[in-house]
């Protein structure tokens, strides 16, 4: 089992148990050893949201982190975590500007991956 703190509302921090992720092919498992407080984790805090997007299922916080490796032959191996995730299918990010994708995700976002 794992911590998860989620936001559920305004200023309404909740700490979960959740099991442990199962990293899927290609994937590695990193367990969390610090985070940042960025503006938009304020934004959510004291908004329940940022800019159009509204929440609407509980959020993890904090996507800017850094970890070590939990498993395979990279075990022990100290990471930072880039939390955007870029479509990889737009001109923006096929012409190797992935930073400036319109339909890029960040690590804990609300929308549906």
């Amino acid at each position: 089992m794992a911590h998860a703190l989620r936001l559920h509302g305004v200023g309404d921090l909740r700490l979960h148990d959740e099991p442990l992720p199962a990293p899927g092919p290609g994937d590695l498992l990193v367990r969390v050893t610090a985070v940042g407080i960025c503006g938009s984790d304020l934004h959510w805090l004291a908004q329940a949201g940022i800019g159009n997007e509204r929440l609407s299922r509980p959020l993890v916080l904090c996507h800017e982190f850094a970890g070590v490796i939990d498993g395979g032959d990279r075990r022990g191996q100290r990471v930072a975590v880039d939390p955007s995730i870029p479509c990889g299918a737009c001109d923006l990010c096929r012409a190797g500007h992935p930073n400036l994708c319109a339909a890029q995700r960040f690590a804990g976002q609300v929308r549906a991956l």
